[in-house]
Order: structure tokens, then C-alpha cells, then sequence
């Protein structure tokens, strides 16, 4: 049987809707006071307030706008989440990726994709330790991505972006474990949400065929499906958990990323992608 979450205190950054959203929203459903950060203001103050309506006696919900890569507004967001005892979960559903060929990017948006996927989650983790070790320990909570343990040629940034944030969440959790604060992750698969315009307009344009084929359960997921996985991580029932990373994806881990080949071809043209298939340099971007 599942334990609530009466009387803890929770921070959802990148909670204004989709996985994020629906994360806050089964904390709050299970009594913990919960505070959304997002840099869309007017949506995550939409968003709270429709949660507020349907929160449990006890149970806070807040906001507060905040950009994850600045460490001044990530403290703000820790410091208006806790308690007078302290913070007991972060949740960070942060993450950004995009199909680009490896010789048609540049440094600058390689290393940009590894600065929203890793560096937001070293400042969550820096800033959320201290209002932990306060409350005598805590859980975080972060989205990684199947592709993490998998190759998924033309998303070299991401890919390597979310084994990077990996390899973080194992160091800190080894770190901070005395402090009884628990670290891990989520590996969603291809999640099918109103946030995720690309999916949206597979499914619009009928092409996730190529994910379906590679996914057992034959279907994509959905945000209530990787917030399931949060409440269990972020609730006391996962308090021997930490350092892991649990895959939710509809078994897609046990196949290979699809081809995507043929939909760069539509976007570039023949052309391009056999200067690329040649190990040729066809119009590196941003130059």
C-alpha cells in the first residue's frame, strides 16, 4: 500500500505541465505541499491554482517563476518549497534535446543541450542539499531518458547529455547518502504529451510507426505514466533506492532506437544526407 505524503514538502522545477505537471500533481494528490517553478509565469500560476482547487486538507500548493540554469532562482525556489524543517523532495523534469546529424551541429548548441540537461540538475542538487540535510533527509527526483543506456544517431547532444546527468545523479547520491538524502532518475521512452510539439505532430502526421515498432507494449507513453514512477521514487516506499535509474518506456530499452534516416531525408533532402552517409560536411549550423 502506497504511504502519503501528509506534511512534506516537494519542488517540481519544470512543473507547468506534461511529465512535470503531472508529477506535482500525484504529490499533491498523495497530501504534500507542493511549490511548481517554471519560467512561464502565467501558465505555472494557471496550473497551480488548478491544482490548489483539488488538493488534499494540508496540502499547499504554490508557485514560483525561475529559470533551472540560475542558481539564484533555483534558491529562491528551495527556500519558498521548505518548511520550517527543511525540504524532503525535488522533483526536476528539466531536459532538452533535438535530432541535429553530429557534423551539422556546432559547440555552441552541443554544449548548450548539455548545459539544460546536466547543469540544471548540478544546480538543483547544490541548491536542494542543505534544506534536506535540514529535514533530515530527502529524495530527488530526475527525468533522464531511455537513450541515456542506448545510441540514437542524429541526437548526439542528447544522448550524451542524459548519460552525463546520470553519471551525476550516482556521484551525488554516493556523496549525500549519509545525509540520508536519496538521488535518481527516470527513463522515460518517447512520451506523447501536449509539451512535446514534435510528438504531437508525429502522431498528427501519423509517423511514430518507427517508435511502435521498436516498443513491445506497442504504444508511446504518456506523462501520467513516468508520474507514477515519480510518486514511488519520491515517497518513503522507495527509501532503500538511490543512485538508480528506473526505466519506464514500454520495454523500447530491449530494442534499438528507430531509424530516422528517412524523415532527415524529407527535412534536408537527398543530397545532404549522403554528404552526411560520406563522412562529408554539408552546412555545419550556425555557420
Amino acid at each position: 500500500m502506497k504511504l502519503d505524503l501528509s506534511g512534506r514538502t516537494a519542488l517540481v522545477i519544470g512543473g507547468a505541465g506534461g511529465i512535470g505537471g503531472e508529477g506535482a500533481r500525484a504529490l499533491v494528490s498523495a497530501g504534500a505541499s507542493v511549490t511548481i517553478m517554471s519560467r512561464d509565469e502565467s501558465r505555472i500560476a494557471a496550473f497551480a491554482a488548478e491544482l490548489a482547487s483539488h488538493a488534499p486538507d494540508g496540502a499547499r500548493v504554490d508557485h514560483i517563476a525561475g529559470d533551472s540554469l540560475v542558481e539564484d532562482d533555483v534558491a529562491a525556489a528551495v527556500a519558498r518549497a521548505s518548511g520550517s524543517a527543511g525540504l524532503d523532495i525535488c522533483v526536476s523534469t528539466v531536459g532538452r534535446g533535438s535530432t541535429t546529424p553530429l557534423l551539422m551541429n556546432n559547440a555552441r548548441d552541443f554544449t548548450n543541450e548539455l548545459q539544460v540537461n546536466i547543469t540544471s540538475a548540478f544546480v538543483a542538487i547544490k541548491s536542494c542539499v542543505p534544506a534536506m540535510a535540514k529535514a533530515g533527509g530527502g529524495s530527488m527526483v530526475f527525468t533522464s531518458s531511455v537513450i541515456a543506456a542506448q545510441t540514437f544517431p542524429y541526437m548526439s547532444g542528447y544522448c550524451a547529455g542524459k548519460a552525463g546527468l546520470e553519471a551525476l545523479i550516482r556521484t551525488a547520491a554516493d556523496e549525500f547518502g549519509h545525509l540520508g538524502i536519496r538521488i535518481n532518475c527516470i527513463r522515460p521512452g518517447l512520451v506523447n504529451s501536449p509539451d512535446n510539439p514534435k510528438v504531437a505532430a508525429s502522431f498528427a502526421g501519423g509517423r511514430p510507426t518507427a517508435f511502435l515498432e521498436q516498443t513491445p507494449l506497442g504504444r508511446l507513453g504518456v506523462p501520467t505514466d513516468i508520474a507514477g514512477a515519480i510518486r514511488f521514487l519520491a515517497g518513503p516506499e522507495s527509501s532503500w533506492v538511490t543512485g538508480t535509474a528506473i526505466t519506464v518506456d514500454g520495454g523500447a530499452h530491449m530494442r534499438r532506437a528507430p531509424d530516422v534516416t528517412s524523415r532527415l531525408r524529407e527535412e534536408l533532402g537527398d543530397e545532404t544526407v549522403e554528404m552526411l552517409l560520406a563522412g562529408q560536411v554539408p552546412n555545419p549550423r550556425g555557420r
